[in-house]
């Protein structure tokens, strides 16, 4: 069964016959289409993807399975479009993605409706997640292509270690991983690197800037390269000189409670039960209130996706989730440390597709 099928079926069931779709990558898992400025609408007769004169030629050579529509967005808008499209096949009712639209946008269709289909106006139905839950489960065409992220990740972290030396910016070298990455065929970073020195390594989500590397500091880095529009999300943490015993302790912690988690990983299991694991090995230690909120989440087109692990997470992992499981910590004024994979649960078993190794590393 396709993508589209897929959707199609989740639509009958829940008695709708007809679906707007804004979302980026939504709309890219169902037709292939890379480009922006685009709207699906999936009506009872037809595949609708809606762009304009900069994005035409692209998507009809990508999706395929749509009738592609140039809009002239001098002329006509993307709300009388669309209302055109639905009277002309007489739709009765209509779905929209209400977590990808903006209250404006919305309302300028709405209005539309109320003009020249007002039954239609009052058989609106908003829906969270009918797209995002298919994607949940990955094929086996989305896993090849984020384990060959993670290997590109991998590939490029072994080139850029014996670059460290005193005296380097956390940006300087921020920069040469993601060069490095390209130069071994990623699209693009996954995401913006976060590459941190010493006290800076706390920031979970830093900036790297001009802090210059010295000995003893701390060395965070979390990135991912992107293939083919889905992404890997690495993170490890390495220390520049002697370590101290206070960072090899830390590391040791972090390290057991992202092991302990990934042990955990069976089909059926809820993200709040692998969060379990994690937090009480951290919890039994003496720096327990300085542990992450999360332990990890779902990665693919997106970075976030579905699942997002943490103690209120009862989604269940099945063969094909794509998660990450990365406990860290971090002290103020000290620094952090974590440790990051992707892993994928298979009938098989489960498979770390991030291989850079763990030990705590003196550069």
């Amino acid at each position: 069964m396709t993508r589209l099928e897929k959707l199609r079926q989740q639509l009958t069931a829940r008695d709708l016959s007809s679906m707007l779709i804004f979302e980026q990558h939504n709309i890219t898992y169902l037709s292939a289409f890379t480009g922006h400025a685009a709207t699906v609408l999936l009506t009872p007769q037809q595949n609708y993807l809606l762009t304009d004169y900069r994005y035409f030629e692209q998507a009809k050579s990508q999706a395929s399975e749509f009738t592609v529509i140039c809009r002239d967005r001098v002329k006509q808008s993307l709300a009388e479009l669309i209302v055109e499209l639905l009277t002309s096949e007489q739709v009765s009712i209509l779905a929209y993605e209400s977590a990808h639209i903006s209250v404006s946008q919305w309302q300028e269709i709405k209005n539309m409706l109320n003009q020249d289909a007002p039954l239609l106006a009052d058989n609106t139905q908003p829906v969270l997640r009918l797209v995002e839950d298919l994607r949940y489960i990955k094929d086996e065409s989305e896993i090849g292509n984020i384990a060959q992220a993670a290997d590109i990740a991998d590939q490029a972290l072994a080139q850029l270690l014996p670059l460290f030396q005193e005296g380097v910016t956390e940006r300087e070298m921020a920069l040469e991983l993601e060069y490095r990455m390209s130069q071994l065929g990623s699209q693009r970073p996954a995401f913006d690197t976060i590459l941190l020195f010493g006290e800076r390594s706390a920031l979970p989500h830093g900036v790297p800037g001009n802090r210059q590397l010295k000995s003893g500091d701390l060395i965070l880095c979390d990135f991912g390269a992107t293939i083919n529009g889905y992404r890997s999300d690495m993170t490890r943490t390495f220390v520049f000189g002697t370590p101290s015993s206070q960072q090899t302790e830390i590391y040791n912690i972090v390290l057991n409670a992202q092991l302990a988690a990934i042990e955990a990983i069976t089909a059926g299991v809820s993200g709040k039960q692998l969060n379990a694991q994690a937090q009480a090995v951290l919890n039994q230690s003496r720096y327990a209130q300085y542990q992450g909120e999360g332990l990890g989440h779902g990665v693919g087109l997106d970075l976030h996706e579905f699942p997002f692990i943490g103690q209120s997470c009862s989604q269940t992992i099945e063969n094909g989730c794509v998660i990450t499981i990365e406990p860290g910590i971090y002290i103020p004024k000290w620094g952090g440390i974590r440790i990051e994979d992707d892993v994928v649960l298979t009938e098989q078993g489960l498979k770390i597709l991030t291989q850079s190794p763990k030990t705590f590393t003196s550069l």
